[in-house]
């Protein structure tokens, strides 16, 4: 007992000197000793999350959580497991923790636009919550959002963009094309340009943005092709009407 009690002492002047190593040392020689006493493997934990050992802090976490439940614990697991690009595994300690932030990002990395849009507006954070709005194609919150930040982000291409796009989408071409305009410097951006211009039957300046599109999005051969046909080019919206059909076919297949 006596070990033990010295033993803790030294991992806890280790931890309050930063050398994470020494105390990382010490603490799992006393999980080892004592499996089941949740505070050395917490400790441990630790010790690795302070030197960026975030997966094997992740191991020790996980079992000292599961012999006893610590808010604070909880947290410092969530952030591990989106330190170690888990943000899937970090959505339940983190909904278990005070961590809004983190948390909020763990529904995103996770792909929960949704629930990342919420947990943004909460915080206050209307950019974030915009976009992740906008990825969970819930258009009319995105439009709402980047309407109100709109003035705090005039010279952001990527904002442009995404506010253009769910324009496009919400209210037609004619309302987008402003944005758009002003994202030409964003691929995707440059190529929901060209997608406004055709809409608005202005083709000829449509094409050299669907052109440079359709290099990155094979979908936008269609609407290239109805441009080249509405500018007399039938040859060209031929071939991309026929690779457009290769397309669908070898993804059918």
């Amino acid at each position: 007992l006596a070990a033990q009690k010295d033993l803790s002492r030294k991992g806890a002047e280790a931890m309050r000197a930063g050398k994470f190593a020494e105390a990382e040392a010490v603490y799992r020689l006393l999980a080892n000793q004592q499996p089941k006493e949740p505070g050395w493997h917490a400790n441990l934990g630790l010790a690795l999350h302070s030197q960026g050992k975030y997966q094997d802090a992740i191991a020790a976490l996980q079992k000292s959580l599961s012999m006893r439940f610590v808010p604070g614990l909880a947290a410092v697991l969530g952030i591990d497991y989106l330190k170690a690009g888990q943000p899937c595994e970090a959505i339940e300690p983190l909904s278990r923790s005070d961590q809004a932030g983190p948390l909020a990002d763990a529904y995103f990395g996770c792909k929960r636009y949704r629930e990342a849009g919420a947990a943004y507006e909460k915080l206050g954070n209307r950019r974030l919550a915009a976009n992740a709005y906008w990825n969970a194609r819930e258009y009319a919150e995105a439009k709402r959002l980047y309407a109100a930040i709109e003035r705090d982000h005039a010279g952001d291409p990527e904002f442009q963009y995404e506010y253009g796009d769910t324009l496009l989408r919400e209210d037609g071409a004619e309302a987008a094309l402003p944005y758009l305009q002003r994202a030409v410097s964003v691929p995707s951006g440059r190529a929901a340009l060209g997608k406004a211009y055709a809409e608005l039957g202005r083709y000829e300046e449509a094409l050299p943005h669907l052109e440079a599109g359709a290099v990155i999005d094979p979908d936008l051969l269609l609407p290239l092709s109805r441009a080249y046909k509405a500018t007399g080019r039938a040859a060209e919206a031929d071939r991309a009407l026929k690779s457009y059909r290769e397309r669908v076919s070898a993804g059918q297949n």
